[in-house]
């Protein structure tokens, strides 16, 4: 019940509006109950007109809160797929109030001049709404987007606009798309100028997600007011899409290897592994930011002229086992959503490394959050993807540490393997036996090979990940 109440409190901005209708109309329905006769003295009927009135007004912002507060009923707003859909814009509905105005004067005065002039306007009227109902039959909407983006990357979505009809032509086409991911919504669109008879013409829109998850696209709503802009038209085409945001992915600095193996470690390695897969252990490269200096390496950058270093690929002889523990209060501040991200960020870029440079290894990745997952991926770009894909769908969890969590971690763990552990937690303020440390030290959960825990705090993580900033 706390948890709905904070949900509205955030909405208050959009709930706002629909509120105020509802208590006009409340108002509206009690005063034709309390002044019956002042209203009857204009017409008898008035009082149960306005009731009338008054109810629909309360029962359209009602629809309007509820959907505000509960996103998933949207789903059941389309119910009326691809039929035409009519609504007037402002320049509609000024031009329909003063045909109203007209027509009012004509019947109290009697005047057969108004009623003409009145006459007259009624025909562009009539005749932009037969326009618009035509050029909205026999069209076929359909949309193209990739199957998946990284957080942040611009792509592109292409709207096909297929007119089936044989003679008349679709003008001023505006097609409208809906973009939602939780509480994300966006409502990008594309305007076709002119689609010819039996003719298909292609638009674009790009867009930039910030947030990793499922986006689901849909439905597509197209709209006209040709020629007159006086009413307008629409239909609902059903139309759906899914794409899977992956989190953002950066590259390690030589900062990891140099704080988790040892130069000494590396070149015993790089000694003992001549052939093939010798330029893959030690390759010279040029310097970037977050690089250590002791990676620095001198003969190359004097003989190029520029700063040089060495870089090793260290994972290639060992398993690696990931255990992600992501906790989230139930009511985070900035600060400790931004860790959730950086954590997976981070870990996605480990396990991209591992699976670029590693032969004859697996990968072990075991999570805590919201459900307790694991999962083994292979080597190559397809085990890349669906861990990935993995990553992007995980969320949070407001628990203590599972029991299972640790015994799953110990038991992927051997002498070959390294161990990273990444929780979202400040251990530091955690009492003894709740930090994740302390689970690993109990009888039955000892990890096998080196092992080594990491606070998800940017400040930490930033020394050993880059990310790229656009």
């Amino acid at each position: 019940m706390i948890e709905f109440f904070h949900l509205v409190w955030r909405k208050r901005a959009q709930l706002g509006p629909w509120l105020i209708l509802m208590l006009f109309g409340s108002i509206l329905f009690k005063y034709t109950y309390d002044a019956p006769l002042t209203l009857g003295q204009f017409h008898h009927n008035l009082p149960l007109l306005l009731r009338f009135i008054a109810g629909g007004i309360v029962l359209g912002g009602l629809y309007q809160v509820l959907l505000v507060i509960f996103p998933g009923l949207q789903k059941y707003q389309f119910k009326r797929i691809g039929r035409n859909r009519v609504s007037l814009p402002r320049d509609g509905i000024v031009y329909l109030l003063m045909m109203t105005v007209l027509f009012v004067g004509s019947v109290l005065s009697r005047e057969n001049m108004l009623m003409l002039v009145f006459a007259m306007m009624t025909g562009p009227f009539v005749l932009n709404g037969w326009i618009t109902y035509s050029m909205l039959k026999h069209i076929h909407l359909k949309r193209l987007i990739p199957q998946r983006v990284m957080v942040g990357e611009t792509f592109t979505a292409e709207i096909i606009l297929e007119n089936n009809k044989k003679i008349l032509a679709a003008h001023l086409m505006e097609v409208t798309d809906e973009v939602v991911n939780g509480d994300d919504e966006l409502s990008p669109s594309v305007v076709f100028r002119r689609v010819g008879p039996r003719q298909q013409v292609s638009a674009h829109y790009s867009a930039k997600l910030m947030r990793r998850g499922i986006y689901e696209f849909g439905p597509l709503q197209v709209s006209t007011r040709y020629p007159l802009g006086l009413v307008k038209r629409g239909a609902v085409f059903a139309e759906y899409s899914e794409l899977i945001v992956h989190p953002q992915i950066g590259r390690l600095s030589s900062k990891w290897a140099d704080d988790f193996f040892s130069i000494a470690e590396v070149a015993q390695q790089s000694r003992s592994r001549k052939g093939v897969f010798d330029d893959e252990f030690n390759h010279i490269r040029e310097y970037r930011t977050g690089d250590s200096q002791r990676a620095i390496h001198w003969r190359s950058s004097a003989r190029q002229g520029e700063l040089m270093v060495q870089e090793y690929h260290q994972n290639r002889n060992y398993d690696l086992i990931i255990g992600l523990d992501l906790w989230l209060p139930a009511y985070p501040n900035e600060a400790q959503s931004e860790r959730i991200e950086w954590a997976i960020s981070f870990i996605g870029t480990l396990c991209r490394e591992h699976l670029r440079y590693s032969r004859d290894t697996k990968l072990t990745l075991v999570s805590q959050g919201k459900t307790l997952e694991s999962l083994e991926v292979g080597i190559g770009s397809q085990g890349l993807e669906y861990l990935l894909d993995f990553l992007a769908t995980l969320q949070p969890g407001k628990s203590t540490v599972k029991k299972e969590f640790p015994k799953l971690v110990s038991e992927a763990s051997t002498h070959r393997s390294r161990t990273v552990l990444i929780t979202t937690r400040s251990e530091q303020e955690l009492p003894k036996r709740e930090r994740l440390q302390n689970c690993f030290e109990e009888p039955g959960n000892e990890l096998s090979g080196q092992w080594r825990l990491i606070e998800a705090d940017p400040e930490i993580l930033s020394r050993w990940l880059v990310l790229e900033t656009s």
